[in-house]
């Protein structure tokens, strides 16, 4: 009997965590634009979770904290066992970037600061949007939708955004949770463990 209550606990929790497929909808383009139009307007929000960026024979990984409030940002890096590893905090006039030796650089431009600082490049400007799931206001050169209408590819800026999972019942509309992104030898992979969003 213990057995057949514990087979039956584990099953329920299997089952809980299982990810569910998308609802397919009648009109995904649609449910694309409305998708579009409910997250552009959402700029109170805090992810938390993990990134790894290979280049060439090189792999970096690190913990990572986004507070988005508006055109205000502050993302946290962390490295093994917590350790800082970076600061970035910008606004609609500017961007700085502190590292863990103390260093401070300072531009008008996230993406040319984050290249110049750190030697590759991470599109922090398209990114505030890709990680929701939804373009940049840059011209978007190709996208593919799932059933749900959500983005399961988008073409941006030169980047190959990828989405492989998103996680249900979050803010005003599912939200990402496992990306990918490709830049000639660049990839990056992000992993969402925790979305917070304002209403």
């Amino acid at each position: 009997m213990r057995t057949l209550l514990l087979v039956c606990l584990v099953s329920l929790l299997l089952t809980a965590c299982a990810v569910r497929p998308p609802v397919p909808v009648d009109d995904r383009e649609q449910a694309w634009r409305e998708r579009v139009q409910l997250l552009s307007a959402q700029n109170d929000w805090t992810l938390s979770g993990r990134i790894a960026l290979f280049l060439e024979n090189e792999q970096w990984n690190a913990h990572l904290r986004w507070r988005q409030r508006g055109d205000d940002y502050d993302i946290q890096l962390f490295g093994p066992f917590g350790r800082h590893a970076a600061t970035l905090e910008g606004n609609a006039t500017g961007v700085t970037l502190r590292n863990a030796e103390g260093d401070v650089y300072q531009d008008r431009d996230v993406d040319r600061l984050v290249h110049q600082a750190l030697g590759w490049q991470l599109p922090v400007s398209g990114l505030r949007y890709w990680v929701l799931g939804i373009p940049s206001h840059d011209r978007l050169e190709g996208r593919t939708l799932d059933s749900a209408g959500r983005a399961q590819r988008l073409l941006q800026s030169g980047w190959d955004v990828g989405y492989d999972r998103y996680a249900e019942a979050v803010g005003p509309a599912p939200l990402p949770d496992r990306m990918r992104l490709e830049f000639d030898d660049i990839r990056v992979r992000l992993v969402v463990d925790d979305w917070q969003m304002t209403p």
